[in-house]
């Protein structure tokens, strides 16, 4: 199944930009991800291109199943960022969130992987259907029934280059339809575009250039207003032709 893509990364109203992203695509497979060093710990940037590039060279020389190579990214990315703490003491508590997605091309499967609040959004015939969960303290109270209301969402449990045990969140495999699209963003863009907003721009554009380009508009618009608004990035995924899948759907809505 044909495969598009298009990603922008912006460093909004912070000095410098923290974020990371990178694609591999081959007949076989294909890999992308997102990367957001934790803000206030020095080093961080380094920490999130480090995984990126960790990532994306585990995903070329595994020959495991889906799911093994995802484990296996992020462990690998964990330790190097745990090893190059230990090399340089001045960015010792260095550290960042990761959401990856790897395709089989061979099987048209999809999965993907995430730790932190960095966050992977799957669409179907334009509609929104799957998200995944933070690894926040915000999100923690909220599952268990407690307010999150004053909490801060960036306040992470969980993250690449932290203390303690990690537990990064891997989806179950999902077969590849034509017009899946999905969304790798860091907290910069969910916390600036709302889901409904990325819903409306995916109905009315036909390619995915065109699509990261409207989400983008939204979060400059938001970064203009808010004066310390954080970085923000995304990669948009297509597969096969969600522009006629997508836009099927609407006129018939609008014909009924």
């Amino acid at each position: 199944m044909n495969l598009s893509c298009a990603q922008f990364s912006r460093a909004g109203q912070r000095d410098s930009n923290q974020d990371a992203l990178g694609y591999t695509i081959t007949d076989d497979y294909a890999c992308f991800v997102v990367s957001d060093g934790v803000s206030g710990d020095p080093g961080s940037e380094i920490a999130s291109r480090c995984a990126v590039e960790q990532i994306l060279h585990r995903a070329q020389h595994s020959g495991r199943t889906l799911a093994q190579t995802l484990l296996e990214c992020i462990e690998e990315a964990h330790a190097a960022i745990l090893a190059m703490q230990q090399r340089d003491r001045e960015r010792g508590r260095m550290s960042a969130t990761v959401v990856a997605l790897f395709i089989d091309r061979r099987h048209d499967i999809a999965q993907w992987v995430h730790l932190g609040d960095s966050r992977l959004y799957r669409f179907a015939r334009g509609a929104l259907i799957e998200q995944t969960r933070d690894h926040s303290v915000r999100q923690q109270l909220l599952d268990a029934g407690l307010p999150g209301d004053g909490v801060n969402p960036a306040w992470l449990h969980m993250a690449l280059g932290m203390r303690g045990q990690i537990a990064p969140a891997i989806s179950p495999p999902h077969a590849l339809e034509d017009g899946d699209v999905f969304l790798l963003c860091t907290d910069g863009l969910w916390q600036s575009v709302a889901e409904d907003a990325l819903e409306d721009r995916l109905r009315v554009v036909h390619t995915v250039d065109d699509w990261a380009v409207l989400i983008e508009h939204e979060a400059i618009r938001h970064s203009r207003s808010a004066p310390h608004a954080d970085n923000y990035s995304a990669l948009a995924v297509w597969a096969g032709s969600p522009q006629n899948v997508t836009l099927a759907r609407v006129r018939a809505r609008r014909a009924s």
